[in-house]
């Protein structure tokens, strides 16, 4: 476990936010569409990197820069913030008539809300001297809510993508159903490693 927040990393993952979301427009997403995609793009890169650790540990020690097993905590925060962004978005859509909107807010978009509240908790225990003070064991448990985030956020995208007039309407919003679906499937299939490795280290220790 890496507990530092490298800086070049932030950059890195900030330049590519920029990129995507400019790539994004470009190819005729909307606004208020693209910025959330980036999001979404940011938590699914973040939710996969822990089974793929699992999956190909040999890769750990050959890719380059600590590719991508030192960079969830950079990953994972920038998608706070360009939640964060995309909330603001929204208020401006509003008319920044906050209350108003938060009052006539449908379960879809609460769900978003406790997501977004809890990745911020988890955004907070990102670095490095906040891990050393509430123990590694207390972080790990703290963390292991980001799959929830994912799923809550996952339930506001799908409703979006899926349940409104004239949705799915392009690409974009299968891609979500596609980056979920791939989540599910590398989360299996870690839980399978991880079993079989159980499984023979207890064969094992019946041989010996």
């Amino acid at each position: 476990m890496d507990i530092r927040n490298n800086f070049a990393y932030h950059l890195i993952v900030a330049l590519g936010s920029f990129g995507l979301f400019f790539a994004l427009r470009l190819s005729g997403i909307e606004s208020h569409r693209a910025l959330p995609a980036v999001a979404f793009t940011l938590l699914f890169l973040t939710l996969a990197i822990g089974p793929l650790m699992r999956l190909w540990k040999p890769a750990v020690n050959v890719l380059p820069w600590n590719l991508p097993w030192s960079w969830r905590g950079e990953l994972g925060i920038w998608f706070a913030i360009v939640s964060i962004a995309h909330m603001l978005l929204v208020f401006k859509g509003a008319q920044w008539d906050v209350f108003e909107y938060l009052s006539a807010m449908r379960v879809g978009n609460l769900v978003a809300f406790i997501a977004l509240f809890w990745a911020l908790i988890l955004t907070a225990t990102s670095f490095g001297s906040v891990i050393k003070f509430i123990g590694v064991s207390s972080w790990r448990w703290l963390h292991s809510f980001a799959y929830v985030v994912f799923y809550l956020v996952g339930i506001h995208v799908l409703n979006h993508a899926f349940f409104r007039p004239g949705r799915p309407s392009d690409w974009l919003d299968w891609s979500y159903l596609v980056m979920m679906l791939t989540i599910v499937c590398l989360q299996l299939a870690a839980f399978l490693i991880t079993v079989k490795e159980y499984r023979k280290s207890l064969a094992k220790k019946d041989g010996d």
